[in-house]
């Protein structure tokens, strides 16, 4: 088994069923490992999966998972422990992929050999096109530190490699990983839209009080990351005045758009 696709769901009955048919629809024509982690939902989406299992007649395992509400990370933790490919996938449970996305993921680590790799999003409905493997681009620690390159369903990554997302923190978890994950391998990214979002996760929109939310969390991120690895000390006073920095311009960004 080459991957393990870990789906956290949390009362997506009007999304997972697409969701979970962009993964069985992929060109990819290996056995796939599929596990859905309901976090407590209660809105009638486990039935729709449970109906999906029991009329699967593919390669695709599809497998459920019920746990009691502890958010996203601690579903996508319990994913990651259960799973048994060689790579680990993310998708979210209102988001899709494009059919070739695992193909070209595939692809792409073994000729490259590729422990970690992140790629393109669309807001747009894009899979009436086809792509073709391209060169992935390297991404440095240091580029990484100051800004998330990949969105969490696109980034494939070793299971052997990875570790669990940090249960405690509730905004740039996954970006957090990413870095501790960078620690110990090359990160790579695949400049090609293999996932359409639900959402644009990346945004600056929202509530300021969202924003500073975000904004703790990328702070938390540089605390953690520190604690990890020690030389990065002497540029932690730098990353907190960056972040705070970026915290000030959307407050001024979006001062002038209500004027």
């Amino acid at each position: 088994m080459k991957y393990s696709v870990i789906v956290p769901m949390y009362n997506s009955k009007s999304t997972i069923k697409s969701t979970i048919d962009s993964v069985m629809q992929q060109t990819y024509q290996e056995p796939i490992e599929i596990i859905i982690v309901s976090d407590g939902s209660d809105d009638g989406c486990e039935k729709i999966v449970e109906d999906l299992i029991l009329n699967n007649k593919t390669n695709r395992t599809i497998e459920l998972i019920k746990k009691s509400n502890g958010g996203v990370s601690s579903a996508r933790n319990m994913g990651i422990k259960k799973a048994t490919g060689e790579y680990i996938a993310f998708l979210d449970s209102d988001d899709m992929w494009h059919p070739q996305k695992l193909e070209i993921t595939m692809q792409t680590i073994e000729k490259y050999r590729i422990d970690f790799l992140g790629h393109g999003y669309t807001l747009k409905n894009n899979f009436n096109k086809t792509f073709i493997i391209d060169k992935p681009k390297k991404i440095s620690f240091m580029k990484l530190l100051v800004k998330n390159f990949a969105v969490t369903p696109s980034v494939v990554v070793k299971r052997e490699i990875c570790k669990l997302f940090n249960e405690k923190m509730t905004h740039t978890e996954d970006h957090e990983l990413w870095l501790r994950i960078a620690l110990k391998t090359e990160v790579y990214f695949l400049d090609l839209p293999l996932a359409f979002l639900g959402r644009e996760e990346l945004s600056t929109g929202g509530l300021s009080s969202n924003k500073w939310a975000m904004r703790k969390g990328e702070l938390q991120m540089y605390k953690n990351i520190v604690w990890h690895k020690k030389s990065l000390m002497f540029i932690y006073s730098f990353l907190v005045c960056f972040s705070l920095m970026k915290h000030l311009r959307h407050i001024i960004k979006d001062s002038f758009a209500k004027n």
